[in-house]
């Protein structure tokens, strides 16, 4: 959606972004998803969000006719009980953020005092949702490792799945530190597995093969963009299979993120 949060973690340096330009007309994004038929999972990730609720609710409603599984990252904060009402019939998996459960460290985490609000939109949501409509995703960095423990503990209560990510500075730029190899998360592999699985749209309609592909040597310019260009075109040029052979040999550290493995 965009970079745009209403939160102001110490993780993450997105929201400190004044400048979020233009949004690509959203029917582009909902006939883009359409024209993929092979598409299984449309993840929706920021920033938050939510701060585009309506946007949210749009795009829902014009993929409801596809087999597309829709999975929502949210840090809560306007995961509001309304909001899980209207959207609890759609093919949505929603993923809370929750790298703690101390009211204490949250106002650290989250640079903001909202605890008391986001543990209320989550339990209401555990209370409304299946299990396989919502899980809790954890980042683990130096300064989360016991935190990230707790809220793995906190979700087995709950029989809710609970999902650990390895912190990264690069593209992010917070103030965590990252942890040494031998105390994180575990990687399946030396390389990327987003090469030939994964696309990223970003906000003014740029298509990628990952958020992170400018970072790949040669790979700086988009595949295209929504409106100018079919999603088909874009994918069956040669510089999308320059793009493809080198996330095949990526070895950038954004591997250790769940979209990439």
């Amino acid at each position: 959606m965009s970079l745009l949060c209403n939160e102001r973690c110490s993780k993450c340096s997105h929201w400190t972004f004044t400048d979020h330009g233009l949004q690509v007309p959203l029917i582009a994004v909902i006939d883009a998803i359409h024209d993929l038929e092979k598409a299984q999972e449309l993840c929706i990730v920021g920033g938050e969000p939510l701060v585009y609720k309506n946007r949210v609710l749009n795009l829902l409603e014009g993929i409801a006719d596809t087999s597309v599984r829709t999975i929502l990252i949210t840090n809560g904060v306007a995961c509001t009980p309304q909001f899980i009402d209207r959207v609890r019939d759609f093919n949505l998996h929603i993923i809370f953020s929750l790298d703690t459960i101390d009211p204490t460290f949250w106002k650290y985490v989250r640079g903001t005092d909202s605890y008391d609000r986001v543990m209320k939109h989550f339990h209401y949501a555990v209370n409304q949702l299946a299990p396989e409509q919502l899980s809790v995703q954890s980042v683990l960095a130096q300064e989360t490792v016991e935190h990230v423990q707790a809220v793995g503990a906190f979700c087995r209560e709950l029989n809710r799945f609970h999902s650990v990510q390895n912190y990264i500075q690069q593209g992010f730029e917070g103030e965590w530190t990252e942890l040494p190899e031998s105390l994180s998360a575990p990687v399946p592999t030396d390389r990327c597995q987003a090469a030939g699985r994964n696309l990223s749209i970003m906000p003014d309609g740029s298509v990628l093969t990952c958020f992170q592909q400018p970072l790949m040597h040669g790979c700086d310019q988009p595949l295209g963009r929504l409106g100018e260009a079919s999603i088909i075109s874009m994918l069956s040029s040669v510089y999308s299979s320059n793009v493809l052979n080198c996330m095949k040999t990526c070895n950038l550290p954004c591997k250790k993120l769940k979209c990439n493995q």
